[in-house]
C-alpha cells in the first residue's frame, strides 16, 4: 500500500489520472443510486395507487413502510458509525 501511495505522489500525471478515475467511479455510483431511488419511488407510488383502487388500507401501509425505512436507516447509520470508529481506532 505504501508503494502505491509513493508511486502516486511521486508521479503527478499518475495522480491526476487516479483522481479522474476515482471521480468518474464516484459519479457513476451516485448516478446508479439516484436511478435506484427513482425506481423505488415510482414503485411505491404505484403500490399506493393499487392499494387505493383495490380497497386496501393505504395510510396504514404507508406508515408501516415509513417505520421500516426509518428503522433500516437507523440500523445502517449505526453500522457505518461503528465502522468509522473502528477505522479511527487503527
Amino acid at each position: 500500500m505504501e508503494k502505491a501511495v509513493d508511486l502516486l505522489l511521486g508521479n503527478p500525471v499518475l495522480l491526476v489520472i487516479a483522481v479522474i478515475a476515482a471521480v468518474m467511479i464516484l459519479f457513476s455510483c451516485l448516478r446508479n443510486m439516484f436511478r435506484l431511488v427513482l425506481l423505488a419511488g415510482a414503485l411505491f407510488v404505484l403500490y399506493v395507487a393499487y392499494l387505493s383502487v383495490a380497497g386496501g388500507d393505504a395510510p396504514a401501509t404507508v406508515r408501516e413502510i415509513q417505520e421500516t425505512v426509518v428503522s433500516s436507516f437507523s440500523h445502517v447509520s449505526t453500522m457505518v458509525k461503528s465502522f468509522f470508529d473502528l477505522l479511527k481506532s487503527r
